[in-house]
């Protein structure tokens, strides 16, 4: 498996991981890579559901964006 290199750009950074991660998911198993996703996404869940804002404090955070 190839290692992710870094691009000249943006561009080229985004099809540089794309590029690592269709040779991954070609070299492990549904099962593996699965696994992996799921342990990465119920830990952003987990991270969400500690995070409690009011409405106010939404708000004003979303301003500053």
């Amino acid at each position: 498996m190839k290692w992710l290199k870094p691009g000249k750009d943006n561009k080229e950074e985004r099809e540089n991981f794309i590029d690592y991660w269709v040779g991954y998911m070609k070299t492990h198993s549904d099962k593996e890579w699965g696994k992996q996703q799921n342990i990465l996404i119920n830990s952003q869940l987990q991270s969400a559901r500690c995070v409690t804002l009011s409405r106010e404090q939404y708000l004003a955070l979303k301003k500053e964006l």
